[in-house]
């Protein structure tokens, strides 16, 4: 039950960081809409991927929660967890500072 509970709190901070980039997504479009640079592209392409990325890990662990046995899951939910909170503080301080 508990590891259940980092699951879903995983799948929060994955959502958060959908948000964040899509955001940052956003603001890269309107920059290069203004100053059409290879910079500006590039970090439309490197927000896409990113983008991808997120909803690639909330479709996996869906999938994962799914159909694999639970322990193997439950196991490895805490370590998805850290990593999807890490994430989710390094694109708050992008976003905030893309965005002042």
């Amino acid at each position: 039950m508990f590891d259940v509970f980092w699951m879903n709190v995983a799948a929060v901070f994955a959502i958060v960081n959908v948000i964040l980039v899509a955001l940052l997504t956003y603001a890269y479009i309107q920059s290069w809409r203004q100053v059409r640079s290879g910079f500006t592209a590039s970090l439309i392409v490197f927000s896409i991927f990113f983008l991808v990325q997120n909803f690639v890990i909330i479709v996996f662990w869906y999938v994962l929660y799914t159909t694999v046995s639970m322990p193997i899951v439950e196991a490895a939910a805490p370590y998805l967890t850290a990593v999807n909170a890490a994430e989710a503080v390094g694109l708050g301080m992008l976003t905030r500072t893309t965005w002042k």
